[in-house]
């Protein structure tokens, strides 16, 4: 019997219900195929499927590399909306299973990796759109005067960075250097090189580098 790790992942604005549903239906889907396949872990997440941030989901690709288990989701956009990142899952070589489309195989994820990255991108330029119009609306610019000006860039830009030392980014950068360390002392290059890997960006949305680990570690 093949070992199934089941991943369930839902948008922050998509009603409670939603884990549920997937849940009901990965447990229908064992039950058919009792004599096929075992569900041994479950994986839960919420977050924007064009989010490639996302502890739980490397956390299940990581169980299913060391398990030799195959890696199951309801449908193709619940694992990703990013074909570079479903392309990248692909690379792991961990099997996976797609209730949706039970036969799907590398050529037909291609395909429909780029399908689930395209519906994403529509409602990007939807959203882009919808601002741009707003901003028609809006005036520009700013009537007081050059200090005064500097004085709300300076403040707004120490709440800004305030604000993403309390972010969800943040908080998954602290957890992936706590599992480092758990390991033993990890190095700043180390550090820098899995925070890349797993698309987590700097304040000023870079890639990290040793020396911005390291002022980081000492601002947390």
């Amino acid at each position: 019997m093949k070992k199934i790790v089941a991943y369930f992942r839902s948008s922050t604005h998509e009603q409670l219900n939603s884990i549920e549903v997937q849940k009901t239906q990965m447990f229908d889907f064992i039950k058919k195929n009792e004599k096929q396949y075992v569900l041994e872990k479950l994986f839960i997440e919420h977050h924007s499927g064009k989010d490639r941030k996302r502890i739980e989901l490397a956390n299940a690709i990581t169980y299913c590399s060391e398990n030799d288990a195959t890696l199951a989701f309801t449908k193709i956009d619940r694992l990703s909306r990013s074909a570079y990142h479903l392309y990248s899952i692909v690379e792991t070589g961990v099997d996976l299973l797609c209730l949706d489309m039970p036969e799907l195989n590398t050529l037909t994820f291609g395909i429909f990796a780029t399908i689930a990255q395209h519906e994403a991108e529509l409602v990007s330029t939807r959203t882009k759109a919808a601002l741009a119009e707003v901003r028609k609306h809006k005036q520009l610019g700013n009537p007081h005067g050059f200090k005064f000006n500097q004085a709300i860039a300076l403040e707004t830009k120490k709440n800004a960075r305030n604000k993403w030392l309390l972010s969800n980014d943040v908080n998954k950068a602290k957890q992936i250097i706590n599992l480092l360390k758990t390991n033993g002392p990890a190095s700043l290059n180390e550090i820098a090189r899995t925070l890349n890997f797993q698309g987590i960006k700097t304040y000023r949305g870079k890639s990290w580098q040793a020396n911005q680990v390291k002022i980081f570690l000492a601002q947390i």
